[in-house]
């Protein structure tokens, strides 16, 4: 293909061969598509049920996405670090 765009069988292929899953055994992907959802619903629930209030949950738990997703970073530097 040219023009730099892959098409599906390239992603996959990229996908499959990239050492970052093989991370904490083969469950970093979990990690990503799973628990980095369902922590921010705990925390949008925690904190909903903390102040009563769904705006500022949802602020709070917006403001949070980052936070969890460098964290889940620094982690999968650290292990590949290692």
């Amino acid at each position: 293909m040219s023009g730099g765009k892959k098409g599906f069988p390239e992603l996959l292929d990229d996908a499959i061969d990239n050492p970052a899953f093989e991370l904490l055994g083969g469950y970093h992907l979990f990690l990503r598509r799973f628990l980095i959802p369902l922590i921010l619903a705990i925390l949008f629930l925690f904190v909903y049920d903390l102040f009563d209030n769904i705006i500022f949950s949802a602020i709070i738990t917006g403001l949070s996405v980052g936070p969890i997703i460098n964290l889940e970073r620094y982690l999968a530097v650290r292990k590949l670090r290692k």
